[in-house]
């Protein structure tokens, strides 16, 4: 059965019989896959001495499986020398992405690729929370003087439980992933400018995939070769809104809407691009006539903090970050349902800005949505 909200029927694959299982007498997807992961064929940056120019790149990714995402491993391969100066929106070094993206096979959008890299790690942070935060990763270097950046960015659509994998078998239709490389310098957009040489750096693509399972095992017992996890598809957008001028009133109305919600995140920055906590209590946040909560902002940092609880990989909430959770951890047995919405749903935030916030800023939203291609396994509702 389908949740409320979520069409069951669709042209999806997947035909689970039972929550999590196969076909009465076969083996479960998840228990005879196995990760698989490759260097991605097309779209690594060799390594190459930043400058001024930005970088587009981007490539087909690889056929083969069931795709989990993508992993951009960012290296700095020769040191910069000199003092580090960072751009207004100084993001832990993601501003080198100033757009990222995952696309279909007719090329709509996935994760939509006018999104930021800082945005995409949020993203990682607080919407898959049982995964390593990509900031206390062990390859994580925030750029500084004489240090050039390093991390991995995971570009995943799926959740968990391969809700969300892409079916990615058809060589002759694939899906594609987008970016820019900001270039070096020290306005708005910019990756930042060190005093005498900019570092030289690479991007490798890695897939991540699951693998396809054998007909059957070693004793004969059919194995379910697709995972209904494909039938639940998710999908990254972001709206920008104004942040007026300290001490005025702001309503966030989102256009967002008409699918399951995962999660939201607010991203609050001041008129020089810089992050800034510009929001004052209450936060006031409303779907149609129901009011979600009159909240300040530490209840809203409480209740995100409370989602991660179980795990001890989590670095202190960025600046200016504002995370609306709306899905179940089983970790902890914590959390909420997804949020459902149709297209004339009107989804609001107002609060004024905060004292000491400088000009006239921006509000970036940035968005996970659910919905269903095909019947729906009710044991991944609401993870």
């Amino acid at each position: 059965m389908a949740a409320p909200g979520v069409t069951a029927g669709g042209t999806g694959t997947g035909t689970p019989a039972v929550a999590g299982q196969g076909a009465a007498g076969q083996n479960p997807f998840w228990e005879v896959t196995n990760l698989f992961s490759q260097k991605n064929k097309l779209g690594v940056v060799a390594p190459f001495l930043m400058t001024a120019a930005q970088v587009n790149g981007g490539a087909p990714i690889n056929s083969g499986n069931y795709l989990r995402g993508l992993r951009l491993q960012v290296r700095t391969t020769t040191a910069p020398v000199g003092a580090f100066t960072a751009p207004p929106n100084n993001d832990l070094g993601y501003q080198l992405f100033s757009a990222l993206g995952i696309q279909n096979t007719d090329g709509a959008e996935i994760l939509f690729d006018v999104i930021n890299g800082f945005a995409y790690s949020q993203r990682s942070k607080w919407g898959r929370t049982w995964l390593q935060d990509p900031t206390t990763a062990y390859d994580y270097v925030a750029p500084s003087s004489g240090v050039g950046p390093s991390y991995t960015l995971f570009l995943n659509p799926e959740v968990r439980q391969q809700m969300g994998a892409l079916e990615n078998t058809d060589t002759r239709s694939q899906y594609t992933w987008t970016m820019t490389i900001a270039g070096t310098g020290t306005t708005v957009g910019s990756f930042g400018s060190y005093a005498t040489t900019q570092p030289t750096i690479s991007v490798t693509p890695y897939t991540d995939m699951w693998a396809q399972p054998d007909a059957t095992d070693l004793e004969g017992v059919q194995n379910q070769r697709i995972p209904p996890g494909v039938n639940l598809q998710t999908k990254t957008r972001h709206q920008i809104f104004t942040l007026n001028a300290a001490g005025s009133d702001n309503n966030f109305l989102s256009t967002l809407t008409g699918n399951a919600v995962r999660f939201m995140i607010l991203i609050i920055r001041d008129s020089t691009g810089a992050r800034v906590d510009g929001l004052t209590e209450p936060i006031t946040w409303t779907q149609d006539s129901r009011n979600l909560g009159n909240l300040a902002p530490d209840q809203v940092f409480r209740w995100a903090q409370d989602q991660l609880a179980d795990t001890g990989n989590v670095s202190a909430r960025a600046t200016g970050v504002y995370p609306f959770m709306r899905f179940y951890n089983p970790g902890t047995a914590y959390g909420q349902g997804w949020l459902y919405t149709a297209n004339s749903t009107a989804l609001n935030w107002e609060s004024v800005t905060a004292a000491g916030v400088t000009g006239v800023g921006t509000a970036e939203l940035v968005q996970e949505e659910i919905y269903a291609v095909g019947p729906v396994d009710p044991s991944l509702i609401d993870l």
